[in-house]
């Protein structure tokens, strides 16, 4: 395994997971199965293949939870300043919701929105794992190759 490699496509992976989950209207993609979780890490496995040139399962499995791991911990950060996690859900959601309803959820205390966020970032990781294992068995290069047969 090329870490080079793995270090160019999983922090790639995860900015493409930061930005589908958190900017405003591509957000709605991770509506369908939490899809942009898993498809960047999906992404992530095809540019370590596309850079390196070989892909196995542990090679697109390592990719994805790295790159759910960048993804979680950089979005675990940015949730300090209200961009992402349950402060960013907040701020989003105050252009929709009435004014009543947003006075319960100030009430979420800061362990509350960091245990929210900590699960976040657990979540990313088993959904970046799974993304790169279904990039590893789409994009792998460690298969033999399928003889014909002959019929004479």
């Amino acid at each position: 395994m090329n870490n080079k490699n793995l270090w160019i496509a999983s922090s790639i992976g995860a900015v493409v997971s930061l930005l589908v989950s958190n900017l405003p209207f591509v957000n709605f993609i991770n509506c369908l199965l939490c899809a942009g979780f898993w498809g960047s890490a999906i992404f992530a496995a095809w540019l370590y293949r596309r850079l390196g040139g070989t892909l196995t399962v542990a090679d697109g499995i390592k990719v994805g939870a790295l790159s759910g791991l960048i993804a979680g911990v950089a979005g675990f950060l940015l949730s300090f300043i209200g961009l992402t996690g349950i402060q960013g859900l907040l701020s989003g959601s105050e252009q929709f919701l009435p004014a009543d309803a947003l006075d319960s959820m100030q009430d979420i205390t800061a362990i509350g929105a960091a245990v929210f966020n900590l699960i976040g970032v657990i979540m990313e990781i088993g959904f970046g794992a799974l993304g790169g294992l279904i990039g590893a068995m789409l994009f792998r290069t460690d298969r033999e190759a399928v003889k014909p047969i002959m019929q004479g």
